[in-house]
């Protein structure tokens, strides 16, 4: 045995031996701050007011000390112990108000709904009792003390149903015969053992069983089906899957591997996309127009041709599709003929303005050094003849001239320009190169 074992013992025996001839063993309580009311555990029987003296027998004493404004606090009292005992208390000015379960809803008489557990009472509010709520558990009402010794517990009493929640919300609950009992959250019998489903458009059925042991409310998560929705702008745009039209947008698809969809509307370009199992549940896709420009001339039904005059597109007002830069020409008897150019960043509507011809025609003999150039129309469209070569001239014409060894020439005359015009020719230094003239150039505006 050890020594103080064996001293405590002895303390004890001699202490047993005085309680047998005083009857007692005194022990004075005080408290910080003084004046704390104390009393026996579980009795209303008040003591004294700190500082108080207490007397012991044999046993051990169980006493709660309490004051306005502070914690209560219980301590054990033993005849072993020391002759007085120091309690210090903790002020109160707020309690924090737990349940079980969790997330209890605590409503006021006059007040209603005003907050719930965990709660965090201030004692300076003037209520103090509550009607503590929970689904699947009877209400009851709760007064807190106004000394408690710390955080206080409701413990609810289980019904005799269950609130089935669900993930995703407003799922539908079924019964094992099928019959449609309501939709989450839901309060279900827990008297007996039961199988229920849930059911929701786009999520996978989900079976749960409710009896007597089911903790209230009952978490249901759902699974989601693969179904994604694709969306598009322009609305109804069609939905192709190698080659095969699926449909149009909005589109459903259930997507249980990675599956490419092309996306085709009238005046836009097309869009591919790659649904994933994980994808968004909606997958929306902006489709890009095509640069379509409406061509306008003043005055109107004006001839527009692609640049040198050989392919006639329409009459004004005409519509054209513009996905690189391209020149243009437009022509009215009349008028002289207005080159211009064109690009996918024009205006969605352009207007040409033409301008009258001369009312005399003049021939210009076009020349070049060397001479004997072949002479194109813009492009190479179309061999007109070799220099030197006359032409009649009414409004501003553009040429391009070509010779062996020479680079390529764009070249420009008008009713104002020299009888005989001669454009000297640059010698092609680089060997077996073939260089590729731009008719654009040289055109005098663009839109």
């Amino acid at each position: 045995m050890r020594i103080g074992t064996m001293i405590r013992s002895t303390i004890f025996l001699a202490l047993v031996a005085l309680l047998g001839l005083t009857g007692c063993a005194p022990v004075t309580v005080s408290s910080t701050p003084p004046g704390a009311r104390v009393y026996y555990k579980d009795s209303d029987e008040l003591i004294g007011t700190t500082p108080v003296r207490i007397n012991l027998v044999a046993n051990t004493k169980e006493v709660v000390v309490r004051k306005d404004g502070y914690f209560s606090k219980t301590v054990v009292l033993s005849p072993i112990d020391p002759e007085s005992m120091k309690v210090e208390l903790r002020r109160r000015e707020k309690v924090l108000l737990l349940s079980k379960p969790e997330g209890a809803e605590l409503y006021v008489e006059g007040v209603g709904r005003v907050g719930q557990t965990p709660y965090v009472l201030d004692y300076g509010k003037p209520y103090r009792t509550f009607e503590v709520r929970a689904p699947g558990y009877a209400a009851q009402l709760f007064t807190i003390p106004e000394d408690p010794e710390g955080n206080v517990v409701i413990d609810l009493d289980r019904g005799d149903t269950v609130t089935i929640v669900s993930t995703p919300k407003n799922a539908e609950i079924f019964a094992s015969d099928g019959s449609r009992v309501g939709t989450t959250p839901l309060a279900v019998p827990a008297s007996a053992k039961s199988v229920y489903e849930l059911r929701k458009e786009g999520y996978y059925p989900r079976q749960f069983t409710v009896d007597e042991g089911t903790h209230s409310p009952l978490m249901v998560e759902m699974e989601r089906e693969p179904i994604i929705i694709v969306l598009s702008d322009p609305e109804g745009a069609e939905v192709v899957h190698r080659g095969v039209v699926l449909g149009k947008t909005p589109f459903r698809q259930m997507v249980k591997e990675d599956t490419e969809l092309e996306l085709r509307a009238d005046r836009f370009y097309p869009s591919t996309i790659t649904l994933l199992p994980d994808s968004p549940r909606q997958v929306s896709v902006a489709l890009k127009p095509k640069p379509f420009v409406t061509v306008r001339s003043n005055p109107g039904n004006a001839s527009l041709y692609r640049s040198g005059g050989v392919e006639l597109i329409g009459k004004t007002p005409v519509e054209i599709l513009v996905e690189k830069d391209t020149a243009l020409e437009m022509q009215l008897d009349g008028f002289a003929t207005r080159p211009f150019m064109l690009s996918p960043q024009s205006s969605r509507e352009v207007t040409v303005t033409m301008e009258r011809a001369s009312d005399r025609e003049k021939t210009v003999v076009i020349d070049s050094e060397p001479s004997g150039a072949l002479v194109y129309r813009p492009g190479g469209a179309e061999l007109i003849g070799k220099t030197p070569l006359q032409q009649q001239v009414r409004g501003e014409r553009t040429f391009e001239l070509h010779l062996d060894g020479f680079k390529t020439k764009i070249v420009t005359v008008a009713p104002d320009s020299a009888d005989n015009v001669v454009f000297a020719l640059a010698k092609d230094e680089s060997a077996r190169n073939v260089t590729v003239s731009d008719p654009l150039l040289n055109t005098p505006s663009s839109f």
